[in-house]
Formats: structure tokens, C-alpha cells, sequence
């Protein structure tokens, strides 16, 4: 997750800083104080850049996931809390993650008008994009905030029910003494996993080293598959990884985490 000192050292050489709320792949999501700081910080830099006429530099905001957040975490957006950030900011989203609807590539975007005008004519001359038919289906849908919001409530709960269950059965195999930690769920469909297992030997004798070599060694004696965060931009030695539960069933994960268990038994 960015922070405001992550990007303070690079502020003066960007012109577009993109972040994301729920996160993919962490499933985290951004404190109001932290999005705060970044704010404040971009404000500071274009308050200089107007001074010597160099161009703004802008936010990027991608929340596809926000009316997927769960418990006591809230979706914070930058101009809710900045107002002033408002004309450097693009607002992006879409019904792929919120209404289960990944085939259904319908989206929009929100900013100001200047950029929003560029980015109608970069699609135009692309020609790529969701047909019409979908587009008035997804508004007409949309208008209907009832039909919605019961659809939402009951997919809310179903999600988060999985990620809690992962989440309690991960918890459950870290009392037991095997080094396994997840975070608990905040938003989006995924859940962050440790598989802290380098230097455990398999039963065949084969040392696991990196996040290559826990990803195979999960999938093969468990039949369970995570994916990396080298995957993302981590260390191929990192031992984190992403968990979906877009596709997992309740009454599977009982079954999983006691495949796990066997499996992390094995190793030495």
C-alpha cells in the first residue's frame, strides 16, 4: 500500500500518480489518513508547479472495488476528503468486480472536463469498447438504486462470508504452529496470505526457496492454487500471496484448509 513518504522522493518527475482502493492484489485498502497524506501531498507539489508553469500532476483513482468493503473498513475517496483535489483528479470504475459481471467490460470515468474531453478522443480513434447495448443496460440498471442495493447486500455478504472463512481457517492453522498468516479481509475479493516456508524440505527432499517454488508445492500436494504478489511487482522471494475467492464455495473451504494442513505437515 503507497504511502505519501513512498512517493514523496519522485513527486517532482510524475505528471499522473495511480492508485487503487480496494486493492488488487492485497485486498487492503487505503486509511483516510493515509489518502489524506498523499493528498496533501500532490496539492503541495501543484501548488509549486503553479508558481514556475509546469504541468499538474494528476490522481488516478481506480475503485472498482469500493462497494466491496467489508466489516469496520470504509471506502475513502481523495476529493471527499480534499475537495480542493477535485479538478486533478480521474475517477475510474465499472460493474466487472461489484455486480459479478467480468465478461460485462462497462465502465466509466469521472475528472475533469479537459481530461476527460482526451481521454473520449484517445477511445474514439481506439474504436475499443463495450457495445451499446450493454452501455444502456448497465445505465438503465443502475437507475434502479433498489434492485441494486438488494443485489449488492446479499453478494456482500456471500463474499465476505468466504473471506472470513479463509481467513478463520488460515488463523486456525497459525495456532496450530504452521507458519501461515493471513490479513483479515477489508475489501475486494482477495485474501493475503503468508506462506512463510523457504528453506522447509518437501518429502522428496527438494528444498522450497522461493515463491515459485511455495506456489507449486501448494498447488500440487494441497490442489489449492494462490498466485504470487512477484506476480505484481514483488521480490520473487517474497513469501505473500493472493488468495480469490470470486470462484470458491462454503462449503469447499473446510475441505481446502484441511488440505493445507496435510500438506504443510509434510514438510520438514
Amino acid at each position: 500500500m503507497l504511502t505519501a513518504d513512498d512517493i514523496k522522493p519522485h513527486i517532482g518527475k510524475v505528471t499522473l500518480i495511480s492508485l487503487c482502493s480496494p486493492q488488487n492484489p492485497t485486498g487492503t485498502m487505503f486509511t483516510r489518513e493515509g489518502l489524506e497524506d498523499i493528498c496533501n501531498l500532490m496539492m503541495d507539489e501543484n501548488y509549486r508547479r503553479g508558481q514556475t508553469g509546469e504541468k499538474p500532476v494528476y490522481l488516478l483513482y481506480d475503485q472498482i472495488y469500493c462497494q466491496l468493503a467489508f466489516g469496520e473498513a470504509k471506502h475513502y475517496n481523495p476529493v471527499s476528503i480534499l475537495p480542493e483535489i477535485r479538478d486533478y483528479t480521474v475517477f475510474v470504475d465499472g460493474i466487472s468486480k461489484f455486480l459479478a459481471a467480468t465478461g460485462v467490460r462497462v465502465g466509466w470515468s469521472m475528472g475533469n472536463k479537459k481530461v476527460i474531453e482526451r481521454m473520449k478522443s484517445i477511445i474514439g480513434h481506439v474504436g475499443a469498447w463495450a457495445p451499446k447495448a450493454e452501455q444502456i443496460a448497465v445505465a438503465k440498471y443502475l437507475e434502479n438504486i433498489p434492485l441494486v442495493n438488494n443485489f449488492l447486500e446479499e453478494f456482500k455478504d456471500d463474499i465476505y462470508q468466504r473471506l472470513m472463512g479463509f481467513y478463520e481457517g488460515f488463523s486456525a492453522l497459525k495456532k496450530e504452529g504452521f507458519n501461515v498468516t493471513a490479513i483479515k479481509p477489508q475489501g475486494a475479493i482477495y485474501l493475503t496470505v503468508n506462506f512463510d516456508l523457504s528453506g522447509k524440505k518437501t518429502g522428496d527432499g527438494t528444498i522450497l526457496t522461493d515463491g515459485e517454488s511455495i506456489m507449486r508445492y501448494i498447488l500440487n500436494e494441497a490442489s489449492v492454487a494462490v498466485v504470487p504478489f512477484y506476480a505484481f511487482g514483488a521480490s520473487e522471494n517474497s513469501t505473500w500471496f493472493r488468495l480469490s475467492v470470486g470462484t470458491a464455495q462454503m462449503t469447499e473451504i473446510a475441505d481446502v484448509i484441511n488440505r493445507l494442513r496435510k500438506a504443510l505437515q509434510l514438510l520438514k
